[in-house]
Parts: structure tokens; C-alpha cells; sequence
């Protein structure tokens, strides 16, 4: 599925697939796999797991305490296939995913998405997610690093805003250092634009995303 997914992309370096051992590992440690499927076959899944003291637990690119790393959640892979795109399925299984982590002892959720993948970053932002930072994953491929706190989420957007192009990371990168965050998407004429706003991080550190 990963691989038809992957082939049907423009660009390909914004799928990031699972190889079976790393799926082995997130289901064993209790992770979940939420599944849509129609006829017997599977047309889109979501990733959930909790990376906890682990090397890549995305939460080592912030300031977040080691004492809550085990309260982490990667909001991994999610994938549709082509022809089930439009039918809200990610909604779907991002619903479903949030609604059951309420029920445990997780608080932080974070995700990566590629900047190439504007549809991607909407999806997050909709989830209740927020790009903070650009990091470097998989490799040396650049990422936005999303968080959200659950289950309260973020609070609304209020103060000035600014929109500044996916493709221009460099001054997506110098917005983050200056306290912007992103809260929406764009996409027009020019071209898929990242909406920021200051904000005052949902965290008692000051230094929680530095």
C-alpha cells in the first residue's frame, strides 16, 4: 500500500514509508494502527505510537523535560490511497486517534510533515496541531516539527499574522527563532503559504521549544 501510495506522488521524498520492522516496533511497545477499509482492502491508515526514552522521540528537539517523554505520542504515518483521497478518511482516523488517547496518560503529541506537502500540513493544522520548528529527519530531509498538547489542544489564533511561502525556509526558519508559530494554510496563485502567529507556547518552560 506504502509503495502505490509513493508511486502515485509528484514528488516522492514527501512520503516517508515504514519499513516492517519499524511497524513491528511501534505496534509491540502499544502503539495503534487505525485502519480504513472497503471491500476487504485497506484504503488509508493511520500510525500512532509512543516513542517513549527512545533516541527519536521528536520531543528531544525541544526543551520538553525528560520527565514527560514518557507522556510522548508520534503522530506517525498516515497514508490514502489515490483514488479514496477527497473522502475526509484522514479526518476520520485522526478523530478516532485523538478521542482515545484521552483516555491515557499522554499529553504531547508531535508529527513531521514535509514543507513540499502542503495537503499534509493542512491536515495537521485541522487536527489541532502547530508547526513550531524545521528540523532535519530521515536522513537529512527537512521537516516541519508540529506539535499539540492533549486534550485540550491549542487555544484559539488571536493577534497579527503573517504568511510566508513553503519554499522559503529560511525565513520560515528565522520566524520560528522570533516566536512565530504556524496556524493555517494558503494556497493560491502564488503558490501554498504557511499563516504565523506569535504565541505564547503551551508550556510552563519558557525554553520548551528552544
Amino acid at each position: 500500500m506504502q509503495e502505490r501510495i509513493r508511486a502515485g506522488l509528484a514528488d516522492q521524498t514527501i512520503f516517508q514509508p515504514s519499513t516492517e520492522e519499524f511497524i513491528s516496533y511501534c505496534l509491540a511497545d502499544g502503539g495503534h494502527c487505525y485502519g480504513v477499509s472497503h471491500d476487504g482492502e485497506t484504503v488509508a491508515y493511520r500510525m500512532v505510537y509512543f516513542p517513549r526514552d527512545r533516541e527519536f522521540n521528536l520531543a528531544k528537539d525541544t526543551a520538553l523535560p525528560a520527565t514527560e517523554y514518557d507522556r510522548v505520542a508520534h503522530w506517525d504515518t498516515i497514508a490514502v490511497l489515490p483514488d479514496w483521497r477527497g473522502h475526509r478518511l484522514a479526518r476520520l482516523l485522526n478523530t478516532r486517534a485523538l478521542a482515545d488517547l484521552v483516555a491515557t496518560d499522554v499529553r504531547h503529541l508531535f508529527a513531521t510533515s514535509s514543507p513540499r506537502n502542503p495537503h499534509g500540513i493542512r491536515s495537521l493544522i485541522e487536527t489541532g496541531f502547530r508547526p513550531i520548528r524545521l528540523v532535519e529527519k530521515f536522513g537529512g530531509k527537512l521537516r516541519f516539527l508540529f506539535y499539540r498538547s492533549t486534550p485540550a489542544g491549542w487555544p484559539e489564533a488571536a493577534g497579527p499574522a503573517q504568511a510566508v511561502a513553503l519554499a522559503s525556509t529560511t525565513e520560515l526558519e528565522l520566524a520560528f527563532q522570533d516566536g512565530w508559530i504556524g496556524t493555517g494554510i494558503t494556497i493560491d496563485d502564488s503558490g501554498p503559504r504557511l499563516v504565523m502567529q506569535k504565541w505564547s507556547l503551551p508550556s510552563n518552560d519558557e525554553r520548551f521549544f528552544s
